[in-house]
């Protein structure tokens, strides 16, 4: 038998599927949330925060790699043939557009009123806050546990950035500083996890990732090709 060429993509292995396309590129996503959330840090705690900033890019980019190696990996396998939809996939699909459909304008919406007030240092604080309290329903649509505790400590650190933003002697950049701290705890949190979630999805199917440069030749299962 013909081995197939490397850059063909094969039928998704039972495991990968759905699962694996929604997941792959959210450790890339996050990592670029960490460094806008981390980026306040330099400015407010100076080289403290720089320090903390540099350590928390590092790990950022090594999860942007992540994510786009699981990108590259999970385009070597097609959809389904039959291209009918996952009814989990597009139950968990529905429930987050209806969920993100609220939350984001609330921020959105709220940030730019408070811009029009010049209450600009509140802004952050109330990203991090809704953003916070959206991922509790988040732990019920996606089956993630880690969402019921990730959920209310984001928003506490939003709660503690607007504690500090009630006091005007605090510069903002320290408040931007503190919900930042939040938001930054909970993007590597979550991409650490979704890149953990996406290896297991793999070893399920019997792909052990990463492992795209063993797919040259080889069949789904990892088989070598006859001849």
């Amino acid at each position: 038998m013909t081995s197939p060429r490397p850059d063909t993509p094969r039928d998704s292995p039972e495991g990968l599927g759905d699962s694996a396309r929604a997941i792959a590129f959210f450790p890339l996503l996050m990592s670029i949330y960490t460094v806008f959330y981390a980026a306040w840090w330099p400015f407010a705690w100076g080289c403290w925060g720089a320090g903390a900033f540099l350590v928390a890019a590092l790990i950022a980019l090594a999860f942007a790699f992540r994510g786009m190696a699981q990108m590259q990996h999970v385009a070597r396998f097609a959809p389904p043939a039959s291209g009918a939809p996952d009814p989990e996939t597009l139950r968990r699909s529905t429930a987050m557009t209806r969920l993100n459909l609220i939350a984001h304008p609330v921020w959105v919406l709220g940030s730019i009123a408070l811009l029009a007030v010049g209450q600009g240092r509140w802004v952050l604080p109330l990203m991090v806050f809704v953003i916070g309290l959206h991922f509790i329903p988040m732990a019920r649509i996606m089956g993630r546990r880690i969402d019921y505790i990730l959920g209310p400590l984001t928003s506490l650190f939003g709660i503690a950035a607007a504690l500090f933003a009630l006091d005007p002697a605090v510069s903002w950049l320290t408040v931007f500083g503190v919900a930042g701290s939040g938001g930054a705890l909970a993007t590597l949190t979550y991409a650490g996890s979704l890149a953990r979630n996406y290896r297991e999805l793999c070893v399920r199917a019997g792909i052990p990732f990463p492992a795209a440069h063993r797919l040259r030749g080889d069949t789904v299962g990892g088989a070598p090709p006859t001849a």
